[in-house]
């Protein structure tokens, strides 16, 4: 356990978990645990002291839903999400992840969320999500369950994913487990002392697994259930994930991806993820994507129906990320019907409670010191959780500004696009009549570049994944593509590098898919004779001159 200097919160409004905690101000934290909650008189000659005058002092953030990525649990604590729940990962992700907790929690490195692990989900061969996750143990049927679930323990798992669904919401047709097998899951799991997550996404999917003896839907269906159905999954006293935050892989009608239109998380965010997320608006995307109404509410009749329902956001879908998600999916909850506390209760005690982590999700003597302090009040304005002015885990401060330019970045963003390229690719082999990404080629077979259906319509991209003109008729963005795909590498750019704020004109010498070699118009800038190479995950590029 990290040992650091004790130290007291002051002057503070402190969430218990519940709601606010009439009368107390003060907390104090000692060898990362809370080991005081009350008035000034917690506090003890030597503490250190953390002013917390007009904030709210939450216990740290619960993401009950999300897949692993490496660095992904840093990412999470930048943001006050100090506990992260996966729902389906393999191994050789699983356990960097997990030894680079283990080490924060011993005070070595930095400070990282923890995390808990279903490993690999029980799915059906060929079954959801195999397009991402292949190659992986698949469940044949009600005899495999026993070794299945030995196998998921034997990796460290602390839940059992269980999968049920056959595509036919995204528009597919894949295999899926059956009810035998699905009973056989639980009841292995349940002998295990495992709690069961159950990803369906229809109603009828939700009503058959929780009847199953599911402990958790891991999300709320996406299409409307009827009273009926939430009646019958209220009478077996599932938990529910909510998952409302799906909705932002989607952008605006202005183009903007939503998480981007808030500005206290979009300035927390690094750069490499920002152009992540702001590159997604131009992104494939299936056609009529969703308004997430009837999502919103099935998540609020759960909660009227007196099931749990606890805050997970699925990151990194696209539009999504470690951490900063979850307060968009408060933000969702509360637009849907949630009160402040409900959402916020939804993020603490609840996933604590669910997947048995008694020694958090409460501010209480004895708990984990995971904490984040907030400017304001998220229980009269939940946008207030996010203005995060200091986070802590275990009681160590958590240092914003350490993992952006870091390995695990790095490797995060290229593990993220390298799935989503995959994802791409294999819904566009199985489905051919299906609208999909396409490159554009000159008679002579040189590349001109892409064109991607989008929520807007279609978009020509560069080599390198920048768009040309707006978003529109197929055949435009094709004709785009033949006459400026080339053309336009002989024009003058701006580019952006890392975090620098200055846009600088530049010539681009060569370009790649995922790379250019620019040379910078200025005569004295320090460069090498033939330009340099950048990665696109390093650089904005755009052929207009930004107005800042």
């Amino acid at each position: 356990m990290s040992t650091h200097q004790p130290f007291t919160i002051t002057g503070v409004r402190v969430l218990g978990g519940r709601g606010l905690i009439p009368g107390v101000t003060h907390v104090r934290v000692r060898d990362g645990r809370i080991a005081a909650v009350g008035d000034e008189s917690v506090t003890r000659p030597g503490d250190a002291v953390v002013d917390g005058s007009g904030g709210t002092l939450l216990p740290g953030l619960v993401d009950a839903h999300v897949h692993l990525l490496p660095g992904c649990t840093q990412l999470a604590a930048v943001f006050g999400v100090t506990t992260v729940v996966d729902m389906f990962s393999k191994p050789e992700t699983i356990d960097p992840e997990r030894a680079a907790v283990a080490a924060s929690e011993r005070g070595r490195g930095p400070v990282l969320a923890d995390m808990r692990t279903s490993s690999v989900g029980a799915t059906a061969p060929g079954g959801h999500p195999t397009i991402a996750y292949a190659p992986f143990p698949y469940v044949t049927g009600p005899l495999d369950a026993a070794s299945f679930v030995a196998g998921r323990v034997a990796e460290g798992a602390t839940h059992i994913k269980v999968i049920y669904d056959d595509g036919s919401g995204a528009m597919l047709d894949i295999p899926a487990l059956d009810v035998r097998t699905i009973e056989a899951l639980v009841a292995a799991a349940h002998e295990r002392g495992l709690p069961v997550v159950a990803h369906a996404s229809s109603a009828a999917g939700a009503v058959t697994v929780a009847r199953c003896g599911a402990d958790v839907l891991a999300h709320a269906p996406f299409d409307r259930m009827t009273d009926r159905q939430i009646s019958d999954v209220a009478r077996c006293g599932v938990a529910v994930i909510a998952t409302l935050s799906i909705i932002d892989g989607f952008p605006d009608e202005d183009g903007v991806m939503p998480l981007l239109a808030q500005p206290h998380l979009a300035e927390r965010l690094s750069a490499r993820w920002r152009r992540v997320i702001e590159r997604q608006a131009t992104r494939w995307m299936p056609p009529g994507p969703p308004d997430g109404a009837a999502q919103r509410y099935n998540t609020v009749a759960f909660l009227e129906s007196g099931l749990r329902v606890l805050a997970g956001t699925d990151a990194p879908n696209p539009g999504l990320v470690f951490g900063a998600s979850l307060h968009r999916e408060l933000q969702h909850m509360v637009a849907a019907g949630f009160t402040p506390d409900e959402a916020l209760t939804a993020a603490t005690a609840a996933p604590a409670e669910v997947f048995g982590m008694a020694d958090r999700g409460e501010i209480a003597e004895g708990r984990r010191a995971d904490l984040v302090l907030v400017v304001g009040d998220p229980t009269a304005d939940i946008t207030a959780t996010q203005r995060i002015r200091d986070v802590w885990v275990l009681g160590r401060r958590v240092d914003p500004r350490a993992y952006a330019g870091g390995e695990a970045e790095r490797e995060g963003v290229r593990r993220q696009r390298d799935s989503a390229e995959k994802i791409v690719k294999a819904i566009g082999e199985s489905r051919p009549a299906f609208p999909a990404p396409h490159e554009v080629r000159r008679d002579d077979g040189e590349l001109l570049g892409r064109v991607v259906p989008t929520a807007g319509g279609w978009q020509a991209v560069t080599i390198f994944g920048v768009p040309l003109g707006g978003a529109g008729d197929q055949g435009d963005a094709v004709r785009t593509l033949h006459a400026r795909g080339l053309a336009c590498l002989s024009e003058p750019w701006w580019a952006r590098v890392g975090d620098d704020p200055a846009w600088r004109e530049a010539r681009i010498v060569e370009a790649a898919p995922d790379r250019v070699r620019l040379r910078w118009s200025d005569p004295m800038a320090d460069q090498p004779p033939s330009g340099e190479w950048f990665g696109l995950d390093d650089l904005d590029l755009s052929l207009d001159r930004p107005a800042c």
